[in-house]
């Protein structure tokens, strides 16, 4: 299932009130991603971490934390093969590009908005990490965050990218 995370760069504490949101929210200060593709990637910088998660971890989750309910998806339709333990790209390079449902982009918006102006330097990362999406990390600069959703909107956003989004 995908790991989808926002990160306020060098901000200290974004206070998101869980209630205010039908997705579920972790925020945590350590910049730790629930996957590994960035892992490395984000232990060098320091800001806020904002894990996303299904509506039916706003009460909390026992096991794992994922996206998967936020996203469409028909957007991409596709048959997903379950990799032999054997295969080197463990199902990678299966799906491609990706839209979030519209009841979320609004609220997923916001969590943008508000993890930009809690930046100190106007800086964002948000980044996706999926078992089935391009093997190889991505990374995308210079956004804003209508630029984002200029894509998502047009072409849908690439699994597996980091997104770097700055202030205006």
């Amino acid at each position: 299932m995908p790991t989808i995370e926002i990160v306020s760069i060098n901000s200290k504490q974004l206070n998101i009130n869980q209630f205010n949101f039908k997705l579920a929210i972790r925020e945590e200060h350590k910049l730790e991603s629930d996957r590994g593709l960035f892992y490395d990637f984000l232990l060098k910088n320091e800001g806020t971490i904002l894990h996303l998660g299904n509506p039916e971890f706003v009460e909390g989750s026992k096991g794992g934390f994922f996206a998967g309910e936020l996203i469409n998806w028909d957007y991409e339709p596709k048959n997903i093969v379950i990799p032999h333990v054997e295969d080197q790209l463990r199902g990678a390079n299966q799906q491609v590009r990706f839209q979030f449902l519209p009841e979320f982009k609004d609220q997923i918006d916001q969590l943008l908005n508000i993890a930009l102006r809690n930046s100190p330097v106007s800086k964002v990362f948000f980044l996706t990490d999926y078992q089935f999406g391009p093997y190889k990390a991505n990374y995308e600069q210079n956004f804003l965050i209508n630029d984002l959703w200029e894509q998502h909107d047009s072409n849908g956003l690439i699994w597996n990218t980091l997104y770097e989004i700055y202030g205006k």
